[in-house]
C-alpha cells in the first residue's frame, strides 16, 4: 500500500487558507508499505468546516452548553478580560473577536482588555499581533479603549496571589485579569501529552506568573498519570483548579481540523464547556486501539500538519501519542520539516529547545535518572522541560528517527538525534532493524490522535504500563 504522510511547514492561516479550500497548502510524503507489514493506517474522518467562524462564535456565545449566555454575564456593563492564545496556536482569534466586541458594545462595557495568554513564551511581535488579532480588530480596540496586554511572567508586580491549589501549587494570576468582573478565554481544544489543551489552560500557564507555571509543570509533567487523554490526570486537574481560583467564567473552545479550519466552537461555563469540546474532539480523532487485537507495532510512522508546524518542540508531541501503540524497543519515524521561527524578536532553528536534552544523551535509564534529579534541583526549567523531557523519556525505550529538512541535520547530529531527509531511507533502516515481519502502524496526524482506551475524563487516572514509569 502506498500511503500519504503529511509533512507540512507552512501555517495555512498566514495565507487565508482556513476560509478557502482552494488555497489550502498541503505537502505530503509518500511511503510504500507491504500489506503483510501494515498493521493499521489510521486516518480520521473529519467533518466539514463551518461556513463562517464569526457567525459560529456568535452562536457559541448565545447558546452555551452550560451556564448563562455571555451577554447575560456582562449585562449592565461589567468589566471584562478576554484571554486569547499565543502565536504558536492556530486559533483564528481575528475571526472570533468581532462577535465578542459586538456584545461588549451592546452591553455598554467600557472597561475591558484583551491579553495574550502566552505563559512563558516570548512576547508576540507587532506582526504576530496583527496576524493573531487582525488589523480591523486592533483599530476597533483603539476606538473602544480596549488595551492589548501580554503575559509577563517574571514581573512579580503584575500578579495577584490567590492561594495554593489542593495539589500544592502556589497561584499568582495576572492582576488585570483577576480584577475584571468577567473572564472569557478563547483557545483551541485538542488532545496533547498533558491531557488536553484549551479551556483553563488559557489561565494556566497563559496568564500566570513564572512560579506558578514552574511549580505545576515540575510537579506533574512526568507523572505517569499525565498523558494523552487524561483530563483526570494531576497536571490538567491542577490547571483547571487554578482557572477556577482565578474566576474563569466563560470559555470558547475551538475545534480545528488538520487544515486549520474551524469545525465547531463550544462555548459556556468553565469547566463543562471545555469537557464538552474535548468529547467532540475525541469523537473525531480518537481511534480504536489495534494493540489489543493485533499486538504492539514494531514501527510507527508519524506525520504532522500545517497549523503552527514551525518547531519540533511543538510538533513532536505525537511521540507520546505513538508510545501507546509501539512496543518498547520499537522505532518512531517522525516526519516533521520544522523550518524554524523567524520574527522581529529573534530567530529560532527548527530544533530550538530540543538542544536542552544534549547533556543527557544518549537517552538511557541512567541518564533519565539524572534528568529527574536535575528537575528536582530546579536545574531544568520545566516550561521547556515539560515538552522535551517526555520525548526524552520515550527515547529511553524507543528509537526515534526524525525525517526533517536538511537545514536541521547538523543540529540534530550535535544533539544526538537520529535524523534524515528521506522517509524511504528511514523506513528501510527501521525494517532492517526489526526484520522482514515487522508490524507497522501509521498515525498521519499523530499530534491530534490518541487511542480511545487512553481517555480518562473522570475515572481513576490511567497508569501507563511500562516499567520505566512504575
Amino acid at each position: 500500500m502506498r500511503l500519504r504522510i503529511p509533512y507540512e511547514s507552512l501555517d495555512p492561516l498566514t495565507i487565508g487558507a482556513a476560509d478557502d479550500e482552494s488555497k489550502v497548502y498541503r505537502e505530503e510524503l509518500e511511503l510504500e508499505i507491504p500489506d503483510a507489514n501494515l498493521l493499521a493506517a489510521i486516518y480520521p474522518e473529519e467533518s466539514e468546516p463551518v461556513a463562517n467562524a464569526t457567525e459560529e462564535t456568535r452562536r457559541a456565545l448565545r447558546e452555551p452548553v452550560d451556564g448563562p449566555a455571555f451577554a447575560d454575564l456582562i449585562a449592565g456593563g461589567k468589566s471584562v478580560a478576554i484571554v486569547i492564545d499565543n502565536q504558536f496556536r492556530p486559533t483564528p482569534a481575528s475571526k472570533l473577536l468581532p462577535a465578542v466586541f459586538d456584545l461588549l458594545e451592546e452591553a455598554g462595557v467600557t472597561n475591558a482588555c484583551v491579553i495574550t495568554g502566552n505563559g512563558k513564551v516570548f512576547p508576540l511581535s507587532e506582526s504576530d499581533i496583527e496576524q493573531k488579532v487582525g488589523r480591523e480588530n486592533l483599530d476597533r480596540m483603539e476606538r473602544l479603549g480596549i488595551p492589548l496586554l501580554q503575559n509577563e511572567p517574571r514581573n512579580a508586580d503584575a500578579y495577584t496571589y490567590l492561594g495554593v491549589t489542593s495539589r500544592g501549587t502556589p497561584v499568582w494570576v495576572h492582576s488585570t485579569v483577576v480584577e475584571k468582573d468577567v473572564i472569557l478565554a478563547i483557545g483551541q481544544a485538542q488532545a496533547n501529552h498533558w491531557g488536553y489543551g484549551g479551556g483553563g489552560k488559557l489561565i494556566m500557564p497563559g496568564v500566570c506568573a513564572d512560579e506558578t507555571i514552574e511549580s505545576n509543570h515540575a510537579n506533574f509533567t512526568m507523572s505517569p498519570q499525565t498523558h494523552y487523554g487524561a483530563l483526570a490526570g494531576p497536571m490538567r486537574s491542577d490547571i483547571d483548579e487554578i482557572a477556577t481560583m482565578a474566576g474563569l467564567d466563560y470559555t470558547l473552545n475551538v475545534l480545528l481540523d488538520t487544515r486549520g479550519r474551524v469545525l465547531e466552537i463550544v462555548g459556556g461555563a468553565h469547566p463543562k464547556a471545555h469537557r464538552a469540546a474535548i468529547e467532540r474532539f475525541n469523537a473525531i480523532y480518537a481511534f480504536e486501539n489495534p494493540v489489543a487485537e493485533k499486538g504492539h507495532a514494531d514501527i510507527v510512522v508519524c506525520g504532522v500538519f500545517a497549523p503552527t508546524d514551525h518547531l519540533f518542540f511543538h510538533t513532536g508531541w505525537g511521540c507520546m501519542s505513538s508510545d501507546f501503540v509501539l512496543k518498547d524497543g520499537g522505532t518512531i519515524i517522525y516526519c516533521s520539516p520544522s523550518p524554524g521561527v523567524h520574527t522581529e524578536v529573534g530567530d529560532f532553528p527548527g530544533l530550538a529547545l530540543m538542544d536542552l536534552m544534549k547533556p543527557y544523551m544518549p537517552p538511557t535509564l541512567e541518564n533519565y535518572q539524572q534528568v529527574l534529579r536535575d528537575m528536582h534541583a530546579r536545574q531544568i526549567q520545566m516550561w521547556a522541560g515539560c515538552i522535551w523531557v517526555p520525548i526524552y523519556e520515550v527515547m529511553t525505550r524507543k528509537h526515534l528517527t526524525l525525517v526533517t529538512l536538511e537545514e536541521n541535520l547538523e543540529m540534530a547530529a550535535d544533539i544526538g538525534i537520529d535524523a534524515t531527509t528521506s522517509l524511504d531511507e528511514a523506513f528501510a533502516a527501521a525494517m532492517e532493524r526489526h526484520g522482514p515481519d515487522a508490524k507497522v502502524i501509521v498515525l498521519p496526524y499523530a499530534r491530534y490522535q490518541l487511542p480511545r482506551n487512553a481517555i480518562r475524563l473522570d475515572a481513576e487516572p490511567f497508569r501507563f504500563p511500562q516499567e520505566a514509569h512504575v
